[in-house]
């Protein structure tokens, strides 16, 4: 790579649709998180726990604002259920340190607790499907290394993928 500055680089790109709807479900979401995970959990598949850079710090910045507005925004939880009990603290999208508290010191605690769930269970998705698809996570590895940019990644026929659309993930 030619780079010196970020190891890897992670766009979300989502549709036309769906940019011109603003509309996102939650498993979108929860894509999302599992997602913006894989460079962080990637490295510590490949290089052990002790080993992990600083190079995903955005990347979890970005996993803590989606899972923050999944609960405080848009009242998703980190369990399938739908509860009459949302911890909608009605933060506006661009909420600030110097914006007045919405929540009770109480309800912010258990959003809190909240998205260290939805965290939580993004991060064991992430890992289980890296961990089984570790042969197409290397292959990606070496494209990347070749042609530096990679937006439509196919793996080769000896990769054994499984069957389905190109390197899609079950989430």
């Amino acid at each position: 790579p030619r780079t010196n500055g970020a190891g890897g680089f992670t766009l979300f790109t989502p549709t036309e649709e769906r940019l011109e709807s603003g509309l996102y479900s939650k498993r979108y979401l929860k894509g999302q998180l599992a997602v913006a995970l894989g460079g962080r959990v990637a490295e510590e598949l490949v290089y052990g726990e002790d080993e992990v850079t600083t190079g995903a710090s955005n990347d979890l910045q970005q996993v803590r604002n989606i899972a923050r507005r999944m609960v405080a925004q848009w009242g998703f939880t980190a369990d399938d259920e739908v509860t009459a009990d949302m911890l909608v603290g009605w933060e506006a999208p661009d909420a600030g340190r110097f914006t007045a508290r919405t929540a009770s010191g109480e309800t912010e605690a258990r959003i809190d607790l909240e998205v260290h769930r939805i965290c939580d269970k993004a991060y064991e998705n992430c890992y289980a499907t890296l961990a089984k698809h570790r042969g197409l996570m290397d292959e990606l590895t070496d494209q990347l290394i070749d042609k530096e940019t990679v937006s439509d990644a196919r793996p080769s026929p000896d990769c054994n993928p499984p069957p389905g659309p190109r390197l899609r993930f079950p989430l």
